[in-house]
């Protein structure tokens, strides 16, 4: 996890980030951008005593900062995840959760970030937005509900709770698991086919991670203090089909992809977002754009460091 600072006129911020995957590093790089500085720390997820041991450092780490923002980007969860694998999820986000507690009788400003799902919360349904029916279909769906309902009752204890719904989340990090793009990419590049599910007509809705990042870091530089708990629908607003993404990713490395499709009806429903629902400051990068830089990145990765894997 990072721990970041920037100092002001109207006192000292720390930004508690746990989660170093896609969206977390895209919220980091984004951060670091706009002048705050970095620390990583250790958190060991699976020894509990470890965590006890680090959570007294991480407390420490923050000092006297005047306004904490703790942002949770550790879910490691998809739709294929069973009860088991969510109800462990929830309990880390019901953990962290009880630090913001004890860090909010320290500081008079304490704001919990949770990066949700779009798809889990929303399966199956077209133009969503906030006036969307929530519609959980399984565990993965059930268990984000659950992690929201828990950080929105932080506003119980004086802590403003801001839930991200977030569409499909494409780009690449050395850490976390491969996305859609990036499995295409892979294949591409070493000629081999690769199973895609869903239909050929399948409409997404696929959000740069940088923009997600973009976007929090600017909610994070703004001189007023959130103070209602709030629900934001982090897309891009413009349905794209398997297809379309698929005819895309290829016109820009060149390529042919091998594919099959493995369509049924668990994969294969349209979830698309109202381009009114997305947050008016939240930057929209093209998708060929956005794959553009995500593939150099994937190669510059590669090239720095041959023992990664394409």
């Amino acid at each position: 996890m990072k721990v970041l600072k920037r100092s002001s006129a109207s006192g000292d911020r720390s930004v508690l980030l746990f989660g170093s995957g896609l969206i977390g590093s895209a919220v980091a790089q984004s951060l670091c951008s706009a002048g705050w500085s970095d620390q990583s720390l250790p958190w060991d997820w699976n020894d509990r005593a470890q965590r006890d041991a680090q959570s007294t450092v991480l407390s420490t780490s923050v000092g006297d900062a005047t306004r904490i923002d703790i942002i949770w980007a550790a879910g490691v969860s998809g739709f294929a995840s069973s009860t088991a694998d969510m109800q462990a999820e929830t309990m880390h986000v019901e953990e962290v959760a009880s630090m913001a507690r004890v860090l909010a009788q320290r500081s008079a400003c304490v704001t919990f970030h949770l990066f949700s799902s779009i798809g889990g919360l929303h399966e199956g349904q077209s133009r969503i937005g906030p006036g969307s029916p929530t519609s959980a279909r399984r565990p993965y769906g059930e268990g984000k509900l659950a992690q929201e309902s828990h950080v929105l009752a932080l506003a119980d204890f004086k802590i403003v709770p801001r839930v991200y719904r977030l569409s499909s989340v494409y780009g690449y990090a050395r850490n976390g698991r491969r996305g859609l793009f990036p499995a295409m990419i892979a294949a591409m590049l070493r000629n081999r086919s690769l199973v895609v599910f869903g239909a050929p007509s399948t409409l997404r809705d696929y959000v740069f991670a940088n923009d997600i990042g973009d976007y929090i870091a600017t909610t994070l530089d703004g001189s007023s203090f959130p103070s209602e708990p709030s629900v934001e629908f982090l897309a891009s607003g413009k349905p794209t089909s398997l297809d379309e993404a698929i005819v895309a990713v290829e016109a820009e490395v060149g390529r042919r992809l091998y594919r099959r499709f493995m369509s049924s009806p668990h994969n294969s429903a349209n979830i698309t977002v109202k381009m009114s629902a997305r947050p008016r400051e939240m930057p929209r990068t093209p998708l060929a754009m956005g794959l553009s830089l995500m593939h150099h990145r994937m190669l510059r990765s590669f090239v720095c460091d041959p023992s990664q894997t394409l």
